[in-house]
């Protein structure tokens, strides 16, 4: 049996305090502040902010996709679809953002609009599940269900809420309509969210009674993380712009954790701190550099042939998002052993070579 201090160290991909910080604490922190001393508008001041963290955050947690999917021929062979064919469809929609800009380029950016809330509810889903795994937590099958059933909700609440009426919005100067949603059927939605969560909670609530312990905080955290972003965080504009950023730190801690314990594995390599540094270093110098190749050095280069630079950003970030959320489909399938398993990893794993068992004298 595992003693509570095995237990807490194999609970977090680092310790407790950066994971709590990563997965959602300087998020929460960030709208408590931006809420206590900020205004609730998009000023000039919250968008340049945004936009400088997009090369830390947002830019390298979609590079850091496209690096899991395409490092090995092996991982295209598995997912053809995704990685041969979902990014020629990419191509055609940026061609056909060019060739009609009044009425496809719109229609483009909405769909990676709309399915990126429902991307975030996936992850927080996958890694409240992936923290659950490790403490050894089961939320059972209806509990699984009933969180799956909030989060999404979430997701289908504020969708309702974006697109009931008449309304235009306006990304990168691309002006685009609601859906014109009935404004009732958010009231549907909401009661979904409520009576979901409360049945989340009820399982979450059983299982700690039928398992004689509570669960560790870290495994609801994301979910609580979630709920502060899409209820009061979506009501306080100026946060709304980092969200993207903090759901790119959560990502970029789950795939760092998962790319050094895969390549230790797959090359035979002896764990320890200069590993660790190294492999770090490399990884994070390889995103950072693709992401910005993606997301600033491609529009700048598109701009050049006389499109408008707002434009250009606009449609290719749609397009490298898209292309995100179809390859994030498929990578992270946690019924996969070659995916579960590596996720089990702590720090203590990537620095330090297992204890060998001792035997007893004869």
């Amino acid at each position: 049996m595992a003693t509570s201090e095995q237990r807490a160290q194999a609970l977090y991909f680092v310790n407790a305090p950066v994971d709590f910080l990563l997965i959602g604490g300087l998020s929460i922190a960030a709208f408590l502040y931006l809420r206590l001393f900020y205004s609730g508008e998009r000023t000039g001041d919250i968008l340049t902010l945004a936009l400088q963290l997009s090369w830390i955050g947002n830019w390298p947690h979609a590079a850091a996709t496209n690096y899991r999917l395409y490092r090995s021929t092996e991982n295209i062979r598995q997912y053809p679809l995704t990685a041969l064919v979902i990014p020629w469809v990419m191509v055609a929609g940026i061609a056909g953002s060019f060739a009609s800009p009044e009425l496809f380029a719109p229609a483009f950016v909405k769909v990676a609009i709309l399915w990126a809330p429902y991307h975030f509810a996936g992850q927080s889903i996958g890694i409240s599940l992936i923290y659950a795994r490790r403490a050894g937590f089961d939320f059972g099958a209806v509990g699984r269900w009933a969180l799956s059933a909030f989060l999404y909700g979430l997701f289908v609440a504020q969708a309702v809420r974006y697109e009931a009426g008449l309304q235009r919005f306006d990304h990168y100067g691309l002006s685009y309509a609601s859906l014109g949603i009935p404004e009732r059927f958010g009231t549907i939605a909401g009661a979904w969210v409520a009576l979901s969560g409360l049945a989340f909670l009820a399982c979450v609530a059983l299982r700690c009674r039928a398992e004689r312990r509570l669960v560790p905080p870290i495994v609801l955290f994301p979910v609580l993380t979630h709920f502060v972003w899409f209820v009061p965080g979506a009501r306080w504009a100026s946060f709304g712009e980092f969200v993207p950023f903090f759901h790119g730190l959560q990502y970029l801690l789950i795939a760092w954790s998962m790319q050094l314990k895969e390549k230790l594995d797959r090359e035979g390599l002896e764990p320890s701190r200069g590993y660790v540094l190294s492999e770090t270093g490399r990884w994070g110098a390889m995103n950072f550099v693709v992401g910005a190749a993606l997301f600033y050095g491609l529009p700048e280069l598109l701009a050049r042939f006389g499109a408008p630079l707002a434009f250009t950003t606009g449609i290719i970030a749609s397009a490298v998002q898209i292309h995100h959320y179809f390859v994030d489909g498929v990578i992270w399938k946690l019924r996969q052993k070659s995916v579960s398993s590596p996720l089990m990893a702590g720090l203590d794993d990537l620095l330090r070579p297992p204890a060998r068992p001792t035997t007893a004298a004869a």
